[in-house]
């Protein structure tokens, strides 16, 4: 007998939200590409340049999709389908956002984001953290946009080199904090050496491919990057706890 949290996770109403958000992420991928075949042909670009860019905006976008299908997975797996249906959708593939909101909104609750600890007040915590917490790109993507210029000047006045800094250092605060709970957290607490293990296997491969990708001059390999490491990380997390647990 499902238990009343999976019942709600995968109820018809949500696989209809989904169905509304995916619905309305493919409107507006038809609205970018009319509007990218205008400016196309604004530009002088010809049909044949045109096709030429929309064949590689499609090959670039394989890595980054494969990345999320990945990271989907660990959302099926734990929370079912139909919410990672419905919030990759909303997030159109910001898988890493959604594993950071459903963990803060699982460990909110006080419960661990697996289908066997999981509650129904904890999943509703969860549903509401991933939406709340992609408020602000929504409004921003869809009311502010025209002033992205000028709100990007004003957070790095003006220094290209200060916004990116900032960037990097909100990305390794939030993703630091991963790690201390999911790897370091276990090996000094619990002596479990599995996602430690991960975590330094996904780390080093995406390190390499980023360095190799720099020194080889091919910036393709920056789009496939993530989903190597996450297999690969993933693949080597459950060898040790095969092999040692």
């Amino acid at each position: 007998m499902q238990p009343e949290w999976l019942k709600a996770a995968t109820s018809p109403g949500l696989w209809i939200i989904g169905f509304i958000f995916a619905g309305n992420a493919l409107v507006q991928s038809i609205l970018f590409y009319r509007l990218s075949r205008r400016v196309g042909a604004r530009l002088q670009m010809g049909e044949a340049g045109v096709k030429e860019a929309i064949r590689a905006s499609f090959i670039a976008s394989l890595g980054p999709a494969f990345g999320s299908f990945v990271g989907m997975t660990v959302l099926v797996l734990a929370l079912g389908g139909a919410y990672a249906f419905a919030r990759e959708s909303a997030g159109v593939g910001s898988i890493m956002y959604e594993l950071i909101a459903a963990r803060a909104g699982a460990e909110a609750a006080g419960v661990p984001l697996t289908r066997e600890g999981m509650t129904l007040p904890a999943l509703v915590i969860i549903f509401w953290v991933g939406a709340l917490g992609s408020f602000g790109w929504v409004l921003i993507g869809g009311v502010f946009t025209r002033w992205l210029p000028r709100i990007r000047d004003l957070i790095g006045g003006g220094d290209t080199k200060r916004l990116q800094m900032i960037s990097v250092a909100i990305m390794l605060a939030a993703f630091g904090r991963l790690l201390v709970n999911d790897s370091v957290g276990p090996l000094l607490l619990d002596g479990r050496w599995p996602p430690i293990i991960a975590a330094l296997a996904g780390g080093g491969a995406a390190a390499a491919l980023l360095v190799y990708a720099q020194r080889a001059d091919k910036p393709a390999v920056k789009e496939y990057f993530l989903v190597i490491a996450l297999v690969l990380g993933m693949t080597a997390g459950e060898i040790a706890r095969l092999t040692l647990e």
